[in-house]
């Protein structure tokens, strides 16, 4: 605990017994203690061979400015999304349908009639087979099995996966990860196949609704793009994210602090191109 708040720190090796750390989505406490927590940290560290610290909070962007101060900056690779997408589940339905641009409201009706069934289920080796169809169609490397029975056994009954299905072929997969009143989706994806049901548009909905029963208020919708032009690949998932409705918001991004200076270089070397390649 930090002054009330608290952090996760994850130590990263490097060689000749090196650290770095990174604090995912932390330290959690108020912007104007962030100054202290992150120092807290450092100096925590700076008992073993850690060269540098790694902080990604939910802080907002001008929060940045203050922490340069403090000789902790803006790092130039990130692992968490830096801007997303927040609905709130427990909005009454119609009112929440009504906040969706017109088209998904169709789609979502229109998958209803198509009969897309959706349904929960504990079947990962299910879920990874159909994220190993997404991830061949648009080219992107899907993590081991062994990696999802780690982390379903990491969250237990926190982690949710939703499939949707036509005449019982699995066409879209969701999964979830809730604490509390927040859940963010981690993975997901469409088949490819059945194309005019739109059967992912009712996978998100039977999701949010799946949420707010389970209490959550606050549902990630596991990033955004960062907000360039027209030619970023992931900008037509960020337009199918954005016709649910919500609020768009912003985060600082990665901080960047040294914590022994004299190995500082090494992170700056080959620390920073670790975790891009990792994050990627």
């Amino acid at each position: 605990m930090l002054g009330g708040g608290v952090a996760q720190v994850l130590v990263k090796r490097l060689p000749l017994g090196i650290t770095f750390a990174y604090v995912p989505r932390g330290p959690l406490v108020p912007d104007d203690a962030m100054p202290d927590a992150i120092a807290a940290l450092r100096a925590e560290l700076a008992r073993g061979r850690c060269a540098a610290l790694l902080c990604d909070p939910e802080a907002a962007p001008a929060t940045g400015d203050a922490l340069a101060e403090h000789g902790i900056r803006r790092a130039p690779v990130y692992v968490q999304p830096r801007r997303t997408l927040i609905l709130d589940p427990s909005t009454d339905p119609e009112a929440l349908l009504a906040a969706m641009r017109k088209k998904t409201r169709q789609y979502i009706r229109k998958a209803e009639r198509a009969g897309v069934a959706t349904e929960e289920t504990s079947d990962l080796a299910r879920f990874h087979r159909l994220l190993a169809i997404v991830g061949e169609r648009d080219r992107f490397a899907v993590r081991s099995l062994t990696y999802f029975e780690r982390l379903r056994e990491g969250l237990g009954e926190r982690l949710h996966m939703l499939m949707a299905t036509i005449d019982g072929e699995d066409v879209g997969g969701l999964m979830l990860a809730r604490m509390g009143e927040r859940a963010w989706e981690l993975y997901g994806g469409w088949s490819g196949t059945h194309t005019e049901d739109r059967p992912f548009y009712l996978l998100k909905w039977r999701a949010l609704r799946r949420m707010a029963q389970l209490g959550v208020r606050r549902y990630d919708v596991g990033g955004l793009t960062e907000g360039g032009d027209g030619d970023d690949p992931l900008k037509g998932v960020e337009d199918f994210k954005l016709g649910f409705g919500g609020e768009v918001v912003e985060w600082v991004g990665a901080l960047e602090t040294p914590v022994t200076p004299w190995l500082y270089p090494l992170w700056q070397l080959a620390g920073r191109r670790r975790l891009a390649r990792a994050a990627a």
